[in-house]
């Protein structure tokens, strides 16, 4: 048998955890004013876009389902 059974290993402390979220953080290159507008623009038309797009076949699909009954 081993006697590393008694030793306890020593957790990293939440100090080392922050500081190395902090040194992560500063490694991010983060998107420009304009990047972010523009995403902005192009999630907001895909938004409309899709709900316009489904708008569209529910109305077609309750068309064919009042034929039916």
């Amino acid at each position: 048998m081993s006697s590393s059974n008694n030793v306890k290993e020593k957790k990293p402390g939440m100090g080392k955890f922050f500081k190395g979220v902090r040194s992560e953080v500063k490694k991010v290159t983060w998107p420009s004013r304009k990047d972010v507008w523009n995403y902005t623009v192009v999630v907001l038309v895909m938004v409309l876009i899709s709900a316009v797009s489904i708008g569209v076949l529910d109305t077609i699909f309750k068309f064919f389902f009042n034929l039916l009954a």
